[in-house]
């Protein structure tokens, strides 16, 4: 039985052309796969016209706009932007499934579907929260950077109000990547639960990943399943250079209309654009150096037209 009306995708998509290219893409590289043209897609965004231009007006994709005074109050007194993302997704499920039951994705932007996705659907539809991919503790992450030395400096010393008790975070506590969230619509408090909990931990902790951190913790105070999509999906947050592939991509097939991006989609495919870099940043930090000294760093694919 095909039950993908039943399913919807959510972009959040405003700002910088850029962003509106990724969100073209990405939906390009979901329309390549058999049996996806069904599932229906909802952008919340301020300005629809970028992404109308890009990809036209599909008649499974429609959109929610916001308004300038509806962003201040998502980015919060803090000005957090990332705050946004539970909102705008709070927001799409009270206007199109009110007291439904639907499932729901939200996918950021910068993603590219490499698998059908109706597996973590399904695993969605049954139950399951669905986040990109696990990515290690609050501690044990601690030294891949500043802001996560932060945040495990923040859980030790202190509790943090989570669904209104203090409460002690394990530097066990798992973090997860946000880059997909799939939940039913009557999962939806999880998303508010997030947002009270930002609101805890950015003004103590005020990093760029405060609102992932809050949805993990949130979802293990819950104590619910969570399963990783990363197989089925590539989100390259840490390849912002396929920007200007991007940039080239669409300028290349300007007014090429939907079926000729389609065909032309794995020109620029970011899983084979992204091997370069991958590869040099596996290298021992003493080569990479080593390398960048004698102006030796990775060097991107060529573009094939």
């Amino acid at each position: 039985m095909d039950r993908s009306p039943a399913r919807r995708l959510l972009y959040l998509v405003h700002g910088a052309a850029s962003y509106y290219q990724e969100a073209a893409y990405s939906l390009l590289s979901l329309w390549r796969h058999p049996d996806t043209a069904s599932i229906e897609i909802v952008v919340v965004t301020d300005d629809p016209a970028p992404l109308q231009a890009l990809i036209g007006n599909p008649p499974q994709l429609q959109y929610l706009v916001y308004s300038s005074e509806q962003r201040r109050h998502w980015q919060g007194p803090q000005g957090y932007i990332h705050r946004m993302k539970p909102c705008a997704f709070a927001w799409a499920i009270d206007t199109l499934d009110p007291g439904g039951d639907r499932v729901w994705a939200f996918v950021d932007s910068d993603t590219a579907f490499t698998r059908p996705p109706q597996g973590w659907l399904d695993a969605v539809e049954q139950g399951s929260l669905v986040l990109h991919a696990q990515e290690g503790t609050v501690h044990g992450n601690r030294s891949h950077s500043r802001s996560q030395r932060r945040l495990d400096d923040t859980c030790r010393r202190q509790a943090l109000m989570i669904r209104g008790r203090a409460k002690q975070v394990s530097g066990d506590s798992a973090m997860w990547n946000s880059g997909v969230i799939g939940l039913r619509a009557s999962q939806r408090s999880i998303l508010s639960d997030t947002v009270e909990l930002i609101d805890t931990l950015f003004p103590i902790c005020p990093i760029h990943t405060v609102e992932q951190v809050a949805l993990s913790l949130i979802l293990q105070d819950r104590q619910l399943p969570v399963r990783t999509c990363d197989a089925e999906v590539l989100h390259y947050h840490t390849f912002k250079e396929f920007r200007g592939d991007l940039a080239r991509f669409f300028e290349h097939y300007q007014g090429a209309g939907t079926e000729r991006l389609l065909q032309g989609w794995a020109d620029i495919d970011p899983s084979q654009r992204i091997v370069p870099k991958r590869e040099f940043n596996a290298l021992p930090k003493w080569r990479r150096k080593l390398r960048r000294y004698f102006g030796g760093g990775w060097k991107p694919l060529p573009m094939p037209w």
